[in-house]
C-alpha cells in the first residue's frame, strides 16, 4: 500500500504551522543497525537534526518534518523497509514484545508467532473501518515488560504450545486494566482469535463517542461474563473458517546477554549519537531493541564497548515523558523538561533503581502514567491567583504486569515536583 502523509500512515501535524510528526512502527522493537542509522541520516537531512524520539510502545518518531518533505520522508522509510501503515489513526498498530524474549533461554522466543499474526494482519481487509485503534502484544516469561493488562489483546506464552490471553484493558482518562480471556490457548488458536476479536470489535464498538471506542468499553457495557461469552462464539466462528498455521514456540537463544541499556532523556536521542552507536553495535556484531521505557536494550555474547557519547545514559532514571505542550496539540505540560530535570537531580538516587516514572502531558496517559510505579499527570490549577502547571502524582502502579493501576496521591506544582520526588524517594 502506498504511504499517504495521513494519520493512518503515522503522520500528525504538531502545533507549530506546517511542521510534522512522522511515527515509524519497529516491529517487536527489533531494528538493525543499519536501519536505526538510516532513520538517523533521515533526522539529520529533513528535521535539521531533531533528536529521533523513542515511544512507549516500541516505535520511533520523527519531529519537526516540514511539510514539503513528508512524502520524501515516506518514500524513504518504505525503501528502508518500514511499513507506516498503521502507525496511526484507527487500525491495528504496531505489535509489541519483550525486548528480552530473543535472549533469554529460560524463556519462549515468541518473534515467529508474533511475525505469524503480523504477517496475516498486514494487508487484511479487516483492518478498514474500525471503530477505534487496537494494540496487540506478545510475551515469552512469568513477568512480562510488554504490559499485558493495557492491551486489547496479550498473548503470554506458558509453554512451547500454549499461551495464557489477557486483553480488553486500556488507559485514557479513565484507564481499566484488562481481564484474563483464556487461561490457556493453543498458539496455533493467535490468529484466528486475534481475528475474532478485531470483528467483535468491529460489530460491537462505539463509533460515536471516541472516548469510549476500544474494545475494553465494549467489556465493561457487556459485563466480563458475556462479553467473554461473546467473544468465544466469534472465535469458534473463526476457528472453524479454515485450516491456521501451525507452530511451535522454541526457548530464547543461549549465549546472549543484555551488555548495555541506553535510557534516553524523554525519548530523544541525538542522530549523531544515534549513528555512534549503530557503529559500535555492528563492530560488535550486537542486537538492538527498542524497550518500553524510552531505552534501547543491547544484546551481544561478548564483549561491548558503548561510545563515549552514550556512556552518561547508562545511569539514569527510568523516566518515560510524551512531548507534552512541546509539539503535541493535546499537550498541557511541559513533560520533556520536567523529565531532563528529574534525570539530572535523581540520576543517584538508589531507592529509584529499577522503578518508572512516567509523565503525562495530558489525561490521555500516552506516558503510561497510570500503570506507572510514579504517574504524573500534567494540567493547570490556579494557586495563589496564578495558573500554573501542575503534575497529579499517583504511586504504586505495577508498569502493566499485573492489573495494579497506580493509585492518585497528591497535586504538585510542576516547579516543586524535584523537591517532592526526592523527599518521597531519599
Amino acid at each position: 500500500m502506498q504511504p499517504q502523509p495521513t494519520k493512518l500512515f503515522g503522520t500528525y501535524p504538531q502545533t507549530q504551522e506546517d511542521l510534522y510528526m512522522q511515527r515509524i512502527p519497529v516491529f517487536a522493537g527489533y531494528i538493525t543497525p543499519g536501519q536505526l542509522s538510516e532513520l538517523a541520516q533521515l533526522a539529520i537531512e529533513f528535521t535539521n537534526a531533531t533528536p529521533l524520539h523513542l515511544t512507549t510502545r516500541q516505535d520511533i518518531e520523527l519531529h519537526n518534518v516540514p511539510k514539503s518533505h513528508l512524502q520524501t520522508v515516506l518514500d524513504k522509510l518504505d525503501a528502508i523497509g518500514f511499513s507506516t501503515y498503521g502507525a496511526g489513526g484507527d487500525n491495528v498498530r504496531n505489535i509489541t514484545i519483550c525486548p528480552c524474549c530473543r535472549f533469554n533461554p529460560a524463556g519462549f522466543d515468541v518473534t515467529p508467532l508474533a511475525e505469524l499474526t503480523r504477517d496475516h494482519l498486514q494487508d487484511h481487509p479487516i483492518r478498514q473501518d474500525m471503530p477505534r485503534k487496537f494494540k496487540i502484544n506478545f510475551a515469552g516469561c512469568g513477568r512480562p515488560q510488554s504490559r499485558p493488562y493495557i492491551n486489547d489483546l496479550s498473548f503470554i506464552a506458558t509453554s512451547a504450545a500454549t499461551v495464557r490471553v489477557i486483553g480488553a484493558g486500556s488507559l485514557g482518562a479513565k484507564p481499566e486494566s484488562g481481564i484474563i480471556l483464556y487461561e490457556q490457548l493453543s498458539v496455533n488458536d493467535v490468529i484466528p482469535l486475534t481475528l475474532a476479536a478485531i470483528e467483535l470489535f468491529k460489530e460491537h464498538g462505539e463509533r460515536q463517542n471516541r472516548r469510549k471506542a476500544r474494545l475494553r468499553h465494549v467489556r465493561q457495557r457487556l459485563g466480563n461474563t458475556q462479553f467473554l461469552e461473546l467473544l468465544n462464539d466469534y472465535f469458534l466462528k473463526e476457528k472453524d473458517a479454515c485450516s491456521w498455521p501451525k507452530i511451535d514456540l522454541t526457548h530464547g537463544r543461549t549465549g546472549f546477554q543484555k551488555v548495555a541499556s541506553v535510557q534516553t532523556i524523554a525519548g530523544d536521542i541525538d542522530p549523531h549519537h544515534t549513528q555512534k552507536l549503530t557503529q559500535a553495535v555492528q563492530k560488535a556484531d550486537a542486537h538492538l531493541c527498542i524497550n518500553f521505557h524510552h531505552g534501547i536494550d543491547i544484546y551481544a555474547e561478548g564483549v561491548f564497548e558503548l561510545p563515549e557519547q552514550l556512556k552518561p545514559f547508562t545511569n539514569l532514571p527510568q523516566i518515560v515523558a510524551c512531548p507534552g505542550n512541546t509539539t503535541c496539540t493535546n499537550g498541557l505540560t511541559d513533560c520533556p523538561g520536567l523529565a531532563a530535570e528529574l534525570s539530572e537531580a535523581l540520576k543517584d538516587n538508589a531507592n529509584l533503581k529499577g522503578k518508572t516514572i512516567a509523565i503525562s502531558g495530558c489525561p490521555n496517559n500516552c506516558a503510561h502514567s497510570a500503570i506507572a510505579n510514579i504517574g504524573l499527570v500534567g494540567r493547570f490549577k490556579t494557586i495563589d491567583g496564578v495558573r500554573q502547571e501542575v503534575y497529579q502524582v499517583s504511586l504504586n502502579g505495577d508498569n502493566g504486569t499485573t492489573d495494579k493501576l497506580a493509585e492518585p496521591a497528591e497535586i504538585v506544582p510542576a516547579k516543586d515536583m524535584t523537591k517532592h520526588l526526592s523527599e518521597l524517594y531519599p
